[in-house]
């Protein structure tokens, strides 16, 4: 099949070479101006042009007729006489009267984070009572004096000063054990599961151990430019990463990184993957130089080099070579300007 060009080819001047008209042995169908074909179907074969009114063959008049449509163009004019000589055929051009041609100055010149929870410890804790009271109200016991009874003062009622009665904990945020008992010993814990309802601010490191971290969150934000995947991986690369998006009752889509293929692949259906297309791009040009090398780094042959031009951005034709996995060369039959056309490669 042979490949359409649905735009004026421009060779700028350059060969076409090894070329043949098109044989066919009947005309063409709706013509246009100036169309061609070799019409191979009578002996001798001919060329022949449409001349916007009839197939003519180029080429194919007979000395007869050549002269007389050479001699039926010339017209004589203002001080030109012109004498065709059908019998002899001779052609007499005669100037009558213009000996000299001068311009008209001027016309013609003729010339050669917010709040924050905080837990801290009271200026004093454990302190030694010793010594003597002041004053004291205490029960006598029958049969003793001077002694006070077992559990006869209550706190709330005979003492003076601040006491902590009873200390307790919040739901899945802290844990409080031996709390309002005599000679209690108090314990303040996070529990396992720690639930907190406000914000938390960490000023320091935040290292996540277990096996799962789940993020129930419209926004996130981070600082680092960086996101590092298989972050525990050692030794020889072998596990492929990316980045899934969950689509509800819909199939999800992903990037990925293949491991095998050593390149970045994304799906639109879950299942097909593909390589993402890249791309490099340079001007070249020198005034002297017809070839260059454009070294793109893409790993790989299977890329598609266009090259157009910088001050008209249009699409150029030239030689191209994929020399190596990094690299092409294109050729020019002239040598371009500095920097005069774009060369971009994807793949």
């Amino acid at each position: 099949m042979a490949r359409k060009f649905l735009t004026p080819i421009d060779l700028n001047k350059l060969e076409l070479q090894n070329a043949a008209f098109q044989n066919l042995g009947v005309a063409p169908a709706s013509p246009s101006t100036g169309q061609f074909y070799y019409d191979t179907s009578t002996s001798p074969y001919t060329l022949k042009v449409w001349n916007g009114s009839a197939w003519v063959v180029v080429g194919g008049a007979t000395e007869e007729e050549i002269e007389d449509i050479v001699g039926g163009f010339i017209v004589a004019g203002s001080g030109i006489s012109v004498d065709y000589n059908d019998g002899s055929n001779t052609l007499t051009v005669a100037n009558t009267g213009v000996t000299s041609l001068t311009g008209t100055a001027n016309e013609v010149d003729v010339s050669a984070s917010v709040g924050a929870v905080t837990i801290s410890l009271p200026s004093t804790i454990n302190a030694n009572l010793n010594g003597n009271a002041a004053s004291a109200t205490y029960a006598v016991t029958a049969g003793t004096a001077n002694a006070v009874a077992a559990n006869s003062v209550a706190l709330g009622t005979d003492t003076t000063g601040n006491y902590v009665a009873t200390i307790t904990g919040t739901a899945n945020e802290i844990e409080v054990s031996g709390s309002g008992s005599e000679n209690a010993s108090v314990t303040i814990g996070l529990p396992d599961n720690v639930t907190i309802s406000g914000n938390l601010i960490v000023s320091g490191a935040l290292t996540v151990s277990g096996s799962a971290t789940y993020v129930n969150t419209e926004i996130i934000e981070l600082a680092d430019n960086t996101i590092i995947l298989n972050s525990n991986a050692t030794g020889a690369a072998s596990q492929d990463a990316g980045i899934e998006v969950e689509r509800g009752s819909d199939t999800n889509v992903s990037l990925l990184w293949n491991e095998t293929s050593d390149t970045w692949t994304l799906t639109n259906n879950g299942t097909n993957y593909h390589n993402i297309v890249r791309k490099y791009a340079a001007n070249v040009g020198n005034s002297a130089s017809t070839q260059f090398t454009v070294t793109h780094n893409l790993g790989t042959r299977d890329v598609v080099v266009n090259v157009y031009d910088n001050s008209t951005y249009e699409t150029v034709e030239v030689d191209v070579a994929r020399t190596t996995t990094s690299a092409v060369t294109v050729t020019f039959a002239v040598a371009p300007s500095t920097d005069a056309y774009r060369v971009v490669v994807t793949g």
